[in-house]
């Protein structure tokens, strides 16, 4: 589907597929690596005024990152079927799931470091 005529024609696009890869391979090392040192109950989140108030299983630190990653597909799909029609929104879309993957390694990193 991701041909050499659109993904690698377009440097900017292919910059945008690589960031997100590698953030999502970053992810995964850091998920394996780290899952069984930590213990149940997982810290998932925690505000200052509250303090903590969402727990979780290790295993939400792997749906984090898999919803990441479906999210992910989904946006670069939409984005190589976006490029014919509206180029524009394409470089966005492309653009904002770079970022988005960016925050989701940010999340699992959060995640692990609390615990």
């Amino acid at each position: 589907m991701f041909t050499k005529s659109v993904i690698f024609r377009e440097k900017i696009l292919t910059v945008f597929t690589a960031l997100c890869l590698l953030f999502l391979i970053i992810g995964f090392f850091l998920v394996y690596f780290n899952i069984s040192k930590l213990t149940s109950p997982l810290i998932l989140h925690f505000d200052n005024v509250l303090g903590i108030d969402f727990f979780g299983e290790t295993q939400s630190l792997w749906f984090m990152w898999v919803t990441g990653l479906l999210v992910i597909l989904f946006n670069l799909f939409l984005g190589y079927y976006l490029f014919y029609r509206e180029r524009t929104l394409s470089y966005l879309l492309f653009g904002i799931t770079a970022l988005f993957s960016l925050f989701n390694l940010v999340a699992i990193l959060q995640v692990i470091s609390l615990n």
